[in-house]
């Protein structure tokens, strides 16, 4: 297995949008009703200037078939003002304020991103490749990443139902340092805030 970064051109792009649907797919099922519009709609901004596609990787084997999905950045690579631009260029009015409520839901709730952090968005498996260590190389490989880019620690965001990713996060070093919720539109949307200090000194 390879990480690499996403190639519009070779990787097959409707799963890597698929898969990044899966992260949140019951906020996307409420906003846009089912994966395919969504899914559909996470392509159009990866393939976009501007969109997602910069910062995604995927894991591959020799034939380029995606195991899973990496999307992540270094704390000072990334702003909310470049995603709604992109939001609001490539797709329609609405489906930008749907993306950019979803945004707004996710300052509450998620980590507070320091500038050396490096943040793991989204992290997903292929359903058929699930079981044979793709995640954890996933991981692995992302936490080379941020060390290449001199971070200080690792950080991401689990949604509190899933415990399948917490007990691997877990089982890979990430510790719990937070949890949220909020009521979201007459439910609950939280997550747990957790985080890998690259160098354990560097917590001191």
């Amino acid at each position: 297995m390879k990480l690499v970064k996403l190639n519009v051109n070779k990787h097959d792009l409707k799963k890597v949008a698929g898969l990044i649907y899966e992260t949140d797919a019951e906020t996307l099922n409420f906003y846009f009703k089912n994966k395919e519009k969504a899914a559909e709609l996470i392509q159009k901004l990866i393939q976009a200037d501007g969109g997602s596609g910069e910062n995604t990787y995927v894991t591959t084997g020799d034939d380029n078939q995606v195991y899973g999905v990496l999307v992540a950045f270094k704390g000072d690579e990334e702003s909310i003002k470049t995603d709604l631009k992109a939001y609001f260029k490539n797709l329609s009015f609405i489906n930008a304020l749907k993306f950019t409520l979803l945004e707004i839901s996710y300052i509450f709730i998620g980590v507070k991103i320091d500038k050396d952090d490096y943040y793991l968005s989204d992290v997903a498996v292929d359903e058929n490749c699930r079981g044979r260590g793709v995640g954890t190389f996933i991981l692995e490989k992302s936490l080379e990443l941020a060390r290449e880019k001199g971070c200080k620690r690792a950080v991401l965001d689990v949604d509190l139902k899933n415990e399948g990713a917490l007990r691997l996060y877990k089982r890979m070093g990430f510790k719990i340092f937070n949890k949220k919720s909020i009521r979201w539109f007459g439910g609950e949307k939280g997550v747990y805030n957790m985080e890998y200090w690259l160098n354990q000194e560097m917590k001191q």
